[in-house]
């Protein structure tokens, strides 16, 4: 039978203090890592969440400014669809085309998004061009962030002005008795 020493016993038992740092070491470096794929995973969705909340704005715009001209009997140069003085929204007949809808802001009050507006008829074909094109404030030399256009067709429509690439256009509603 062997006999085991009480001081060889226990000195067999735990960790080392190397171990222990090496363990920690370890663990400290693993960690940075699962860290730093998190912020570049998050950062990602961060930007894939803006770029939705562009384009449902500007299809927002776009799907009003299609209900309005969809009915309408004259178009041509006009102020009742236009881009407001600071460039943050469309304006339709004086008010914001999207009242419930608020873009983030950059610093103080002004929006993220400035907005631009291409407006382009086509007379013999009763067809109006709108495209929409944002611009994102906080990163200014990338230029344009985000377009969309949409083509809505006026069958009402009896007398439609040439317009090429205008920022604001008028139209209107009353009823015209074609000749």
């Amino acid at each position: 039978m062997r006999r085991i020493s009480k001081k060889t016993s226990l000195r067999k038992i735990g960790f080392t203090l190397l171990e222990m740092v090496l363990v920690l070491a370890i663990i400290c470096m693993m960690s940075f890592y699962l860290f730093s794929t998190f912020k570049v995973v998050n950062y990602s969705h961060l930007k894939v969440a803006v770029v939705n909340d562009m384009h449902d704005f500007a299809s927002l715009n776009l799907q009003a400014i299609s209900n309005a001209l969809c009915n309408s009997t004259t178009v041509s140069s006009g102020s009742n669809i236009k881009v407001d003085s600071s460039g943050d929204f469309v304006v339709l007949n004086g008010s914001n085309i999207l009242p419930g809808y608020v873009q983030y802001h950059v610093g103080g009050t002004q929006a993220k998004w400035g907005v631009t507006l291409k407006i382009t008829t086509i007379p013999d074909s009763r067809v109006v061009r709108v495209a929409i094109e944002l611009t994102d404030r906080a990163q200014p030399a990338s230029g344009v962030a985000y377009h969309d256009e949409v083509f809505v067709y006026c069958p009402g429509c009896v007398e439609m002005e040439a317009l090429t690439d205008v920022a604001s256009v008028g139209f209107s509603t009353d009823p015209v008795e074609e000749e």
